[in-house]
C-alpha cells in the first residue's frame, strides 16, 4: 500500500472515530456558548457567573448546561484523541512523501493543542466542582493557545493542499 493510501486509510479511520464522538456531545448549548465558556476568564461575566447560569438553565433533554457540560467535558478526552490523530494523518497526505518534515512540525503542533484542551478539561472538571482559584485562567489561556494552534495547523494544512495541485 503506498505512502498516501496508508495516510488516507488512517484520516478516514479518524474521521468516523472524530464524527462518533462528535455525535456524542451534540445536543447541547452549541460549539460557539462552549468556547465562550472556555475563554469565560477574558470576558466580563467571568466564568463564575456563567458556571452559576449554566446550573440552572435547562436545555430541551432536561439536563442543565452545566451537567451536559460535565458529561461532555468526559466525552472530549477521546475528542481530542481523534481530532488529533485525524489532523496528523491529514498533514501527512497533505505535505506528501518528500515533505514529512513539514507533517512533522504540524504533528508537533496538533499534539500540543491537544494537551492544551487535557489541562483546560482537567480545569473545566474542577470549575463544575467549584474549584475556582487560578483555574478559570489556566482553562481560558489553554483554550486561547489549542485554538489559535488548531487555526495555524489548519491554515498550514490548506496551504500544503493548495501548493500540492
Amino acid at each position: 500500500m503506498s505512502f498516501i493510501a496508508k495516510n488516507l486509510l488512517l484520516t478516514g479511520i479518524f474521521l468516523v472515530f472524530f464524527l462518533f464522538i462528535s455525535s456524542k456531545m451534540g445536543g447541547g448549548p452549541g460549539f460557539f456558548k462552549v468556547i465562550g465558556f472556555e475563554l469565560s476568564y477574558f470576558s466580563q461575566k467571568g466564568t463564575a457567573k456563567a458556571i452559576e447560569e449554566w446550573r440552572h438553565e435547562k436545555l430541551p433533554s432536561g439536563k442543565t448546561k452545566l451537567e451536559f457540560l460535565a458529561e461532555s467535558v468526559r466525552w472530549d478526552y477521546l475528542y481530542i484523541v481523534g481530532y488529533v490523530f485525524f489532523g496528523i494523518f491529514l498533514a501527512r497526505v497533505a505535505a506528501g512523501e518528500h515533505r514529512l518534515a513539514t507533517a512533522n512540525t504540524l504533528a508537533i503542533l496538533l499534539v500540543a493543542a491537544g494537551l492544551c484542551d487535557v489541562v483546560e478539561n482537567l480545569q473545566i472538571q474542577q470549575i463544575i466542582k467549584g474549584n475556582f482559584g487560578l483555574r478559570p485562567m489556566v482553562m481560558s489561556i489553554c483554550a486561547a493557545v489549542k485554538l489559535s494552534l488548531l487555526v495555524v495547523s489548519l491554515v498550514w494544512a490548506i496551504l500544503l493542499f493548495a501548493k500540492k495541485g
